[in-house]
């Protein structure tokens, strides 16, 4: 039985004889075809061939072929990362068929689901035939054009410019963020922006659309957010260059770009893609032509998660995307050198002498957190109603056993014991403490810290897990309490404190 319409779809980036293998078994299963060039919408570094470019070089395909009055049709299939969107939209552009051929599981299951005929092609001399490999061999400057037909060498050596992305591509080219705690995924984004574009807008997002983000009431001023990145174009750029590029405060998630007819591309992540789609739907409401999406690859932080601002503020990772962590040893414990004593009976924060300029400094500071170290300093704060979210304790006062009154005694009986040496940081209680920190933080859970030993050292795991505007406080034999409001510049000295442990 033969088919009416069959639908094809694929990047094609570029096309090759692969994709001819496909669409000739098409051409033998059904009367008419019709291709769907998918992430018609997509500009990164897997799709550098624009729709328009993909679609001359199928219709070129159809001359040389001989099945012109056999296509249909050719239509952009955007990604929405959503099957039920993507579905929808195959449906409008592509209208009625009655089989789908393709390689694609993830498309073939969706049309399947749907109730459609599917076809699945085994891929032809798969180790060959595939586009990354094509673009791959054209980035080395090696031989690559007995790959693709004969007669599409000439159209495809035309895009290599595009596949290189060397060229400037857009006239106007726009892209936005919160920008807070500037750091590799705003470099990279910037990059990008400087690469594929002449003019470029930057959207800086103010306090209205931020307001419900975690940690909102730690995100930068935007004074010093513009600074970060006026100072990364300024370093990277020329001055004609840099003249070129505008920065704009916006309050509304479009920013504007659904409105504004020049703009021709826009520069997203992965995360943001989904924004950028939107402010399409919403350009073709208002009569204009689509953006294109140029999606930069994922930044990752040295633990193989996304580097985002979030993380940062959490205190998880800094803005080059390094983890605050302690190695695992095989006693796991770390002993303090006694080099490092002298250096750690300073203050590693403001000085204090009564928990009463505590407190007012408390009102002041607004923390994210609080974590004592200490059992009189977590005590003074509960007698004048002040209960911090982490309390590690080890009911000793100057080596002294601390004889701690009601009302106290039930609450700390639920904490957890754990084991610390003094002149070591157990790297079992340090990560305990890590885990208290973020139930404080996500699950807004109090708890206390038992320490079996001596809880002096575990000052500092506390200042390198704490998020960022939290306020680690510990008793001082000789100054008093030591306030320390936890940020990027003491995270990065304790740090580097550890890393003379042994």
């Amino acid at each position: 039985m033969k088919h009416k319409t069959a639908l094809i779809v694929g990047r094609f980036q570029p096309f090759h004889k692969g994709h001819l293998f496909l669409i000739k078994r098409a051409l033998e299963k059904a009367d008419k075809i019709v291709v769907g060039i998918g992430s018609a919408n997509i500009s990164d570094v897997n799709n550098p061939i624009d729709f328009e470019a993909r679609k001359k070089i199928i219709k070129a395909v159809a001359y040389k072929e001989k099945f012109e009055d056999r296509l249909i049709k050719i239509v952009p299939l955007d990604d929405f990362f959503n099957d039920k969107k993507w579905l929808t939209n195959l449906k409008k552009q592509v209208g009625e068929f009655d089989l789908a051929l393709g390689h694609n599981e993830w498309t073939n299951n969706i049309l399947k689901k749907a109730g459609y005929k599917v076809l699945k092609i085994n891929y032809y001399k798969r180790g060959i035939y595939e586009g990354w490999r094509i673009r791959k061999l054209i980035k080395q400057e090696k031989k690559w054009q007995d790959r693709v037909p004969t007669y599409l060498i000439s159209n495809i050596k035309d895009q290599i410019s595009k596949i290189q992305i060397k060229n400037q591509k857009f006239n106007h080219v726009v892209l936005g963020g919160t920008f807070d705690r500037f750091h590799l995924g705003h470099k990279k984004l910037l990059t990008k922006a400087f690469e594929v574009g002449k003019k470029i807008t930057i959207g800086i997002a103010t306090e209205e659309i931020y307001k419900n983000k975690f940690l909102s009431e730690t995100i930068e001023s935007f004074d010093i957010r513009q600074k970060n990145i006026n100072n990364y174009i300024n370093y990277h750029l020329s001055n004609d260059r840099a003249k070129m590029v505008k920065m704009i405060p916006f309050s509304e998630f479009t920013g504007g770009a659904d409105r504004i007819k020049e703009i021709d591309a826009i520069v997203v992540s992965r995360e943001t893609f989904p924004n950028a789609l939107k402010i399409n739907e919403l350009r073709k409401e208002n009569r204009l032509r689509p953006m294109t999406i140029v999606i930069i690859e994922d930044v990752l932080a040295e633990d193989g998660k996304l580097i985002n601002s979030e993380r940062i503020r959490a205190g998880e990772i800094d803005y080059n995307g390094l983890s605050y962590a302690l190695l695992p040893t095989p006693y796991n414990l770390i002993k303090m050198p006694e080099s490092l004593r002298p250096a750690l009976q300073k203050p590693l924060g403001e000085i204090y002498k009564s928990v009463h300029q505590v407190i007012k400094f408390i009102k002041f500071v607004k923390p994210i957190q609080i974590i004592t170290v200490g059992d009189i300093i977590t005590d003074s704060l509960l007698k004048e109603g002040v209960n911090p979210d982490v309390k590690v304790i080890d009911n000793r006062s100057r080596r002294e056993s601390y004889i701690r009154s009601d009302p106290f005694l039930s609450t700390i009986e639920k904490g957890q014991t754990l084991i610390n040496n003094p002149g070591t940081i157990n790297l079992k209680a340090a990560e305990v403490i890590k885990e208290k920190i973020k139930s404080a933080l996500y699950k807004k859970e109090k708890s206390w810290i038992v320490v079996d030993g001596e809880e002096d050292l575990l000052t500092l795991p506390a200042i390198l897990f704490a998020p960022l505007n939290s306020l680690v406080l510990y008793g001082h034999w000789k100054h008093g309490i030591i306030a320390i409001v936890v940020d990027e510049e003491i995270k990065e000295k304790v740090r580097k404190i550890i890393k003379k442990f042994n």
